[in-house]
């Protein structure tokens, strides 16, 4: 059976199977208790969530607020689920990202069908639930836990600090050098993205964890100077694809597909079988290419 991985103080890391990899779901265990995240099916409530709190001697119905760091499908795909097993569970989103929680769907298709031929087909099945609060950039949730916008990766992610242990929950807000299955880092804009690296830097954290292991940072990072260097390693990695990709148009090579393939094998983490994630990224450093001339 998956367990809650206590992590630091009240804060525990369940990682729950997605693909040939895993998404983070985390608790805080205060008390009033948090959920943050749900993996991508409603399978994973029955498989994995439910008896991981059980393990813990919780029940669903033991969490007091459910939320989120953006509502993508790996993270959001259990929330209907949860609303079946526990209507009254109280769902809380940021402003930002309030009507994603609401409409996933909607989400998934305006991603997925901005470069067709390199996406899968839109997770049109995801099932949205209402949200009962929305909060400002800053606003705790509870005592302790604000949240903290950090759009880039999506322009509804946020990041979760816990202030008494200083640690920030991330979701996909930190990218690092991407997963296997984006093959790079993704943001689908690039310099909204440095912006939340920067944010998150002048935030001073003692501790990070991400929602999935990603290449070059990992996942659970402890200490102020390792998340400063991870951090910074963050905004590196930008300037890197942003050189990758400037050699490649100065040289003629236009077509982002063909420059992410280059990119992936080059310098990245892993083939994905579709390449949306990484052409939104390389597109961003040819729009930035192209300011600079």
């Amino acid at each position: 059976m998956k367990e809650f991985e206590n992590i630091i103080g009240n804060i525990y890391l369940l990682k729950v199977p997605f693909g040939d990899s895993w998404t983070g779901v985390t608790l805080i265990k205060g008390s009033e208790k948090v959920l943050i995240d749900t993996g991508s099916r409603g399978d994973d409530i029955d498989e994995y969530i439910v008896p991981a709190l059980r393990g813990l001697g919780l029940e669903l119905t033991d969490i007091a607020w459910l939320t989120n760091t953006h509502s993508h499908g790996d993270h959001i795909g259990g929330y209907s689920r949860i609303k079946e097993l526990c209507p009254n569970l109280r769902i809380a989103a940021s402003e930002t990202d309030a009507a994603n929680v609401e409409n996933p769907a909607a989400l998934a298709i305006r991603i997925r069908t901005r470069f067709p031929e390199y996406s899968p087909a839109p997770q049109s099945y995801l099932k949205g639930v209402k949200v009962d609060r929305v909060l400002a950039d800053g606003e705790e949730l509870i005592p302790g836990l604000r949240v903290i916008q950090t759009p880039g990766h999506d322009m509804g992610c946020v990041c979760w600090f816990e202030e008494e242990t200083r640690t920030l929950i991330t979701g996909d807000s930190v990218q690092g050098g991407g997963t296997p299955t984006q093959g790079i880092g993704f943001y689908q804009d690039l310099d909204i993205y440095r912006g939340s690296m920067e944010k998150l830097l002048a935030l001073g954290a003692e501790n990070i964890i991400c929602g999935h292991d990603y290449d070059k940072i990992g996942s659970v990072i402890r200490g102020t100077e390792n998340v400063e260097k991870a951090l910074r390693l963050c905004l590196d990695i930008t300037d890197t694809y942003q050189e990758y990709v400037d050699k490649k148009l100065d040289a003629g090579i236009t077509n982002a597909g063909e420059i992410a393939v280059d990119m992936i094998n080059d310098i990245g983490c892993g083939m994905p079988p579709k390449l949306f994630m990484a052409v939104y990224t390389v597109t961003g450093h040819i729009a930035k290419h192209k300011k600079g001339n």
